[in-house]
């Protein structure tokens, strides 16, 4: 096994298990308060934040992981398929590191800027800034859907991923692209990430050679 297909499969793995933290915080400890996501009223928002920002805090941690995690395992997807579906493979990879880059960018802005405009109680700034930053992170996750839709493209094209795994990639592709129009598609595309983490986590370091 060549060792970017290795460190792909524990970036995948690491992938499938930061996104079940991600829903553990979300659906355990946000929603309980109160907390619906981006159609949450920002003086609500403000008020969570005042109260404990460390679930805000870890989401953005785990995001940023995921981000890094995403790009890893894409270039091992590139170097097990990039032979027999080189343009595929190319534009995934620029899809993930645009993806990466506008999550990575709210993240940190997140972790650092909202608990100071929160404590600042200024609802006016708050709403405009998580509005902008809610704006750009959709635009990460329209780039992370074409990153994911490509890969399972690729791997239909190539026989080089379980035919299976390939049409679950697709649909989270799909999914992934649609949610900045329908917000509610979010929540499907974090739980299908599970799935298709773990799994092509499994099939990197336990089948790294092509599947014919």
């Amino acid at each position: 096994m060549k060792n970017i297909q290795r460190l792909g499969g524990y970036a995948s793995l690491l992938l499938g298990f930061g996104f079940i933290a991600i829903l553990i915080i979300d659906f355990a400890v946000l929603a309980p308060m109160g907390f619906a996501g981006p159609d949450t009223p920002p003086e609500l928002v403000m008020a969570l934040v005042n109260t404990s920002a460390i679930p805000f805090q870890l989401l953005d941690i785990f995001s940023m992981l995921g981000c890094s995690a995403l790009v890893l395992t894409v270039l091992a997807l590139r170097e097990r398929m990039a032979s027999d579906a080189p343009n595929h493979m190319r534009l995934a990879v620029i899809a993930a590191t645009i993806a990466s880059a506008l999550m990575v960018v709210v993240s940190t802005a997140d972790f650092r800027s909202i608990p100071i405009l929160a404590a600042a109680n200024d609802v006016s700034t708050f709403r405009a800034i998580t509005s902008l930053l809610d704006g750009i992170f959709n635009g990460g996750i329209f780039a992370w859907g074409w990153t994911v839709f490509l890969c399972g493209w690729a791997g239909l094209q190539t026989a080089k991923l379980p035919s299976r795994l390939c049409y679950l990639l697709l649909l989270t592709g799909i999914l992934g692209i649609l949610t900045f129009v329908i917000t509610i598609f979010g929540i499907f595309v974090v739980a299908l990430n599970v799935g298709w983490g773990l799994w092509l986590g499994y099939v990197l370091l336990r089948q790294p050679k092509p599947i014919t």
